[in-house]
């Protein structure tokens, strides 16, 4: 029998027991396979393909080094990414210009901070799950994302979106400090505004309403002082680039389309622009105006949806569940990534530290739509860019893992008839 413990977490592994899973039945010894051989892979992603992030690495790198010469950025030159996106980017700046400035002492202290965002996430997790079930499944998700994890900003608003979330019922102020900060350095999390609106409405607190959008609010302001006092006139350009962005490949119209053209029904260009690929094909006017009026609609049917759904548990004991909640986040940032033009593989880890907390079936949905994800990048990224038919069949799936997700989510929204009262409440971090 093994043991190892972790900070409020034991766990004791019976071997014989772990025999008698395996040998149970051979869809077990099946899975173990997949997950060595998987994991065999993204060892050989790791140290074999870090020639994939090393554009971005290089594009955060030179923010850092000309912010540290003393130019203001969205001043003295432009960036593509929110104002609060300096932060993961500069701190790794500044520590690797203690050790010389090199792009390789870069990469290593942006992996270190992002290894340290991730414990952070591990902890509040911890704390915040009175099961302990979502601990573990989050650091598997976490080990499964790393070629991606490690080497992007996007642990950093994933955090914060995290800290919104578990603040939401007990310090309102603190979560709409959170999560203004988090909007300010990925823009996608402003999507949670109407979530939390509708569960202060529905559990009559007004008060805590008014303190959530006052935390938002001392951010906005601190921003907007910011961006006067030292003149960053481009601090809203990023929007109009992405605006300026066409079909990605990696999105879920990009996989469409790819399925579309290897049946012959239509042509399509691959081209680099704005630091990604695109796909060019007479089609693309049209299917741009569709998700421009999709993702409206969209969006203003899950309001209804989750009004509907927050009503029903109103009068229900308990109330509306943390689950639920969570749940709802977690179902508006993955509509936001589905109905987007864009989808890139750094999306993923927005909602690396929300799924654990749902259904283990959405956890299984959600590691398997990250192992396609690496898969694809850095994984086999050329031949997607080449259009072989076997790397469009594994975009298409894990784009299609991605709706069965949503589907997930919006049925752990929904309440159930009946509740324990003993249900968990919403946590505070």
């Amino acid at each position: 029998m093994s043991e190892f413990r972790i900070p409020r977490i034991q766990v004791v592994i019976d071997n014989a027991v772990v025999r008698k899973y395996l040998t149970k039945s051979p869809r077990h010894i099946l899975v173990l396979l997949v997950i060595l051989f998987y994991l065999a892979l993204e060892s050989y992603y790791l140290f074999f393909r870090f020639h994939g992030h090393i554009q971005d690495l290089s594009l955060y790198q030179g923010i850092a080094s000309k912010t540290m010469e003393g130019q203001v950025p969205f001043r003295d030159f432009r960036i593509e990414y929110p104002i609060f996106a300096l932060i993961p980017i500069l701190i790794p700046g500044l520590l690797s210009q203690l050790a010389g400035g090199s792009f390789e002492s870069f990469a290593c202290w942006f992996v270190f901070q992002n290894l340290v965002l991730g414990l952070v996430m591990a902890w509040i997790i911890s704390r915040s799950d009175a099961s302990g079930k979502a601990f573990p499944r989050f650091l598997i998700a976490t080990l499964f994302a790393f070629p991606i994890f490690l080497f992007r900003f996007d642990p950093f608003p994933a955090l914060l979106t995290l800290l919104a979330i578990v603040n939401v019922s007990h310090k309102p102020f603190a979560a709409g400090m959170a999560l203004m900060v988090s909007v300010a350095a990925k823009l996608y999390s402003i999507v949670l505004f109407p979530v939390f609106g509708l569960y202060y409405v529905f559990n009559s607190d007004g008060k805590k309403l008014l303190w959530l959008i006052a935390g938002a609010g001392c951010i906005c302001a601190a921003i907007l002082s910011c961006i006067a006092w030292l003149g960053m006139d481009a601090a809203t350009d990023f929007m109009h680039y992405h605006l300026l962005r066409g079909i990605q490949i990696e999105s879920l119209a990009g996989g469409i389309l790819l399925i579309l053209e290897q049946t012959g029904l239509i042509e399509l260009d691959v081209t680099h622009s704005f630091g990604a690929m695109h796909l060019v094909t007479p089609l693309s006017d049209l299917v741009l105006k569709c998700i421009n009026i999709a993702m409206p609609v969209c969006f203003i049917s899950m309001a209804v949806f989750l009004l509907r759904a927050f009503y029903k548990s109103f009068s229900l004991p308990g109330g509306i569940t943390f689950r639920q909640l969570n749940a709802a986040a977690a179902a508006q940032i993955l509509l936001f990534i589905l109905l987007n033009k864009v989808l890139s593989p750094q999306y993923l880890i927005w909602l690396l530290p929300l799924i654990p907390f749902c259904r283990f079936k959405a956890s299984v949905i959600f590691t398997v739509a990250l192992m396609f994800t690496v898969l694809i990048f850095p994984g086999h990224y050329y031949g997607l860019i080449s259009k072989q038919l076997p790397m469009v069949v594994i975009l298409n799936i894990r784009n299609g893992l991605l709706i069965w997700l949503l589907i997930e989510l919006l049925s752990e929204i929904a309440p159930v008839r009946t509740r324990d009262i003993s249900a968990p409440p919403i946590p505070s971090a």
